[in-house]
């Protein structure tokens, strides 16, 4: 397996493994280079700390360091390809060796990782012969109060309005677990937790997580396993506490992470508090801690406006501004906390809208990118915000058979969610997710409404929000009967029996094409549609074509190989334009073998610094009678 990765944990050193290509970890040493501390915990609560949680410890810090130490061959989430999956052996020194070995915990340990970040697992434990004292990971504190709850926190909206339940609602001594991964993180969560405290009858614990490692062992970014670490200690801090629970806070939909767009599939979307984690969570811990405990998300079945809505119905709202919710932590600045194009940033400028928060709750300064007015200069972004508007504007309506065909990742949520039947589940989520796109509607549909004066005025920029929202077919010219024309070229379907796989459709020529009649594969079909189906015109040397961009050239073709309709491997996934470049090329070659087609394919041409691709007939010249695309293609999948 070209993307297997040994581990090597703690200073292990087995004789049947070459050492020269495997990773090592050592948390203890004269070689240490990675280093784990827990702040704000007492010494009376780990005086007699069981060996059983100093393991979980280590083990939890080793799957997250292995898990950045080992790239998945992109630089982000739509640039990963053949390499996205991984497989790690670990050899792992612990103190309790007879309990990890056990078949039974560590399949539970190895499918809820593989379902968390979508990689391969196996573990050897052996016997830790001299292992450093607890003190190593601790910095201690004097506070000795006992708390009742333990839940996560990572300064975000959602872990604010779980510390608002519990603490103010619930009128509970809490513990809040967080991971603090960069400096940056580190003092948003401060301020959060700060403000919260002047509401709390009883102040928060906080309990902050720092794991500091060697620069070379930061490759990765994406952190699939981060919930794995971050559930594991807030594990034992709740057993220190004597606590058999443990509490994450995450709406529905970013917890069931249905994926908006073919940029987040899978596991590249995050499945940190997905059902089927938190119930593997529970098993795991469970049969570690030889007794049951309880993994849950009390806000499974709340949109993401409903837990903006739940804060400010609280009387904290103000509390919001202080939170973080960005996922380009590296681009974060003091003022401007947000990029606004992430998938975090605009679900969470969708929510906060929605719940009616004004700009002194969460100020539209703080995002580099408005959501409603601003550009968006790179592909991925423009997909996402085009993905993340259609499938809202096509869930608000959508009937439950619909709605289950289309996102068939939902029907495995409705087997892990404890407790609550299989139907019941399915109507839950199906509910959930019909709440959270009229949200994001009624926020469009706002949006235009106050911005109309931008709109008409032509002030905006293509790639924002309200242009893209507008339906497709309110931009394109109305051609009046008497500008119509005959069809020279005509897409049609092919209906004589012929049909070869990888033969699609076929190119029927009328006036001076006539006797055209050219069959044509899926990579000249990709092309063919989008130019017969295009109604921008664009002047070259005075003669009016047909033109694409090949932005939306790269955006269908990304769209058609997650469908499966064209295969994409290696460098082109990393670099769809350079492959849509050379596609092009391949096409016209192709396609000119038919003489009569021959020149009629423009060079390309650039516009405003988008690259075109041309046909040299007008809009008008042209017809496309091939009654369903998708299904035409699904019926030639090559």
């Amino acid at each position: 397996m070209s993307n297997e990765r040994v581990i090597l944990c703690g200073g292990v050193s087995p004789s049947n493994i070459s050492e020269r290509h495997a990773i090592h970890l050592r948390p203890w040493g004269r070689h240490a280079n990675v280093n784990l501390k827990i702040s704000d915990i007492s010494k009376t609560m780990v005086a007699n700390i069981p060996p059983i949680l100093e393991d979980l410890l280590e083990v939890a810090t080793y799957v997250y360091c292995a898990d950045q130490a080992t790239t998945r061959g992109g630089n982000g989430v739509i640039n990963y390809g053949a390499k996205w999956r991984r497989h790690f052996r670990f050899h792992i020194p612990v103190r309790q060796p007879a309990i990890w070995s056990s078949k039974a915990l560590k399949n539970l340990l190895c499918d809820t990782l593989w379902f968390l970040s979508d990689d391969e697992y196996e573990f050897v434990f052996e016997k830790l012969e001299d292992p450093p004292p607890i003190s190593r990971y601790l910095e201690y504190s004097t506070n000795e109060a006992q708390v009742d709850e333990v839940i996560l926190f990572s300064g975000g909206i959602d872990s604010l309005a779980g510390a608002v339940q519990e603490a103010i609602v619930g009128k509970k001594k809490i513990a809040l677990v967080s991971h603090r991964a960069a400096p940056k993180i580190a003092k948003h969560q401060k301020s959060v937790l700060h403000e919260l405290t002047k509401y709390c009858p009883s102040p928060p614990l906080h309990v902050p997580v720092w794991i500091n490692k060697d620069k070379e062992l930061g490759v990765e970014h994406t952190q699939r396993t981060r919930s794995f670490l971050y559930a594991s200690m807030a594990a034992v801090v709740a057993r220190l506490f004597d606590l058999w629970r443990i509490r994450f806070y995450e709406n529905g939909v970013m917890s069931i992470n249905l994926p908006i767009s073919p940029q987040l599939v899978g596991s590249r979307a995050s499945r940190t508090t997905h059902p089927q984690v938190i119930s593997g969570l529970t098993d795991f811990f469970t049969a570690l801690f030889e007794k049951a405990f309880v993994v849950e998300n009390p806000f499974l079945w709340m949109t993401r406006g409903e837990v903006v809505r739940f804060v400010r119905d609280k009387g904290v709202g103000n509390l919001i501004k202080h939170t973080v919710s960005c996922s380009h932590v590296r681009q974060m600045l003091a003022d401007v906390t947000h990029c606004g194009v992430c998938s975090q940033c605009v679900g969470r400028r969708f929510a906060t809208l929605a719940a009616g928060c004004s700009d002194q709750e969460d100020p539209s300064s703080i995002y580099a990118v408005d959501l409603f007015k601003g550009a968006r200069e790179k592909v991925e972004d423009r997909t996402l915000l085009e993905s993340f508007i259609r499938r809202a504007r096509q869930v608000k309506d959508i009937s439950d058979t619909a709605f289950f065909t289309e996102f068939g990742e939902a029907n495995r949520v409705t087997k892990y969610v404890k407790g609550v039947a299989v139907d019941e589940v399915g109507s839950r989520i199906y509910d959930l997710y019909r709440r959270h796109a009229k949200e994001v509607c009624d926020v469009i549909d706002e949006g235009i409404r106050s911005h109309t004066r931008d709109i008409t005025n032509s002030k905006l920029d293509p790639s924002s929000l309200l242009i893209i929202a507008i339906p497709e077919k309110y931009k394109q010219p109305k051609v009046d009967d008497e500008e119509k024309v005959q069809p020279l070229l005509v897409l049609d379907e092919i209906t004589d029996g012929e049909t070869n796989r990888g033969l699609l459709a076929r190119i029927v020529g009328h006036g001076r094409f006539d006797g055209v009649n050219k069959k044509i594969g899926a990579r000249q079909f990709l092309f063919t549609y989008l130019l017969f189906k295009s109604t921008r015109a664009f002047d070259v040397g005075g003669e009016q074509i047909t033109v694409v961009t090949e932005d939306e050239v790269v955006k269908k073709l990304l769209a058609w190989s997650q469908d499966g309709y064209l295969r994409l491997t290696g460098k082109d996934v990393s670099k769809p334009a350079h492959r849509v470049q050379k596609m092009w090329l391949e096409f016209v070659r192709q396609m000119e073998k038919e003489t009569n087609l021959k020149n009629l394919f423009a060079s390309e041409h650039k516009e405003k610094g988008s690259r075109l691709y041309g046909l040299r007939l007008r809009p008008s010249e042209k017809q496309i009678l091939v009654h369903s695309v998708e299904a035409l293609l699904k019926k030639n999948v090559v």
